[in-house]
């Protein structure tokens, strides 16, 4: 049974779902509009759009598990998250969010819209499809377990993952090897995919495999700007994200 209950902390929101205090901002009237932060990142990223967004709609942006204000004790694979960021929206009465999810939001983003249903979905800088090992990598991960296996404490993995407490590393590994070709072939929701034409953590390669696997989508891609396009060309996105919103 879930448990829905709400604590205002300051200008902090906090509702307590399945098990987990979720902290959150919601400001403006209107539409809801749900985002949700990349990996590393928390709710706060958002400020600046989540103030652009308030005149029109009612913006949510959550501190996914994990991340942020919201504590997690244990791991949750991206599934998982999906469901509570639905439980979210259930006890909140949102029905039917536009949701906008950057890079891990993403992968959240794609799994809830496949499931669930949702007025518009934006995908900024997002992943999902698992790509083959390139040799530099299998070489890499053959290395570490060698390494391991004779007890040899070698940190070895991206930035984020070097970084990370065990909980999270857990999280991320089944963030990077889920494949979500399936679940983008049952998303009916209009969708726009924003990518950074210098992006080099989701290249815009990526984003036209996605755009391929999703029907009702399009891709557009901004000039001098990298993983995040919503704060190296913000006036940019804007007026590309105003565009797909009209009449939404």
């Amino acid at each position: 049974m879930r448990i829905f209950a709400y604590a205002y902390l300051g200008d902090i929101i906090k509702a307590y779902i399945d098990g987990i205090n979720i902290s959150y901002n919601c400001v403006g009237e209107g539409l809801p509009i749900v985002l949700l932060h990349g990996w590393g990142a928390n709710k706060n990223t958002f400020n600046a759009l989540s103030n652009y967004l308030s005149d029109r709609f009612k913006v949510y942006s959550i501190d996914l598990p994990g991340f942020g204000e919201t504590e997690i004790g244990l791991p949750f694979n991206v599934y998982e998250v999906s469901d509570i960021v639905k439980h979210f929206c259930d006890s909140l009465n949102i029905d039917n969010p536009i949701l906008l999810g950057h890079s891990y939001g993403g992968r959240i983003a794609i799994i809830y819209a496949s499931k669930y249903k949702v007025n518009r979905l934006v995908l900024v800088s997002a992943a999902g499809i698992r790509e083959p090992l390139n040799l530099n990598k299998q070489i890499r991960i053959k290395l570490y377990k060698l390494l391991k296996k004779h007890h040899i404490n070698f940190k070895m993995g991206s930035k984020d993952y070097v970084d990370a407490d065990n909980v999270k590393r857990k999280m991320l590994v089944d963030a990077v090897n889920s494949d979500l070709t399936i679940e983008m072939n049952k998303i009916e929701a209009d969708t726009l995919l924003i990518y950074g034409k210098n992006d080099k953590t989701t290249p815009i390669d990526l984003g036209k495999k996605i755009e391929a696997n999703i029907k009702n989508s399009a891709l557009v891609t901004i000039d001098d700007a990298e993983h995040f396009p919503y704060l190296d060309q913000p006036t940019i996105f804007k007026l590309i994200l105003d565009s797909f919103l009209v009449g939404a």
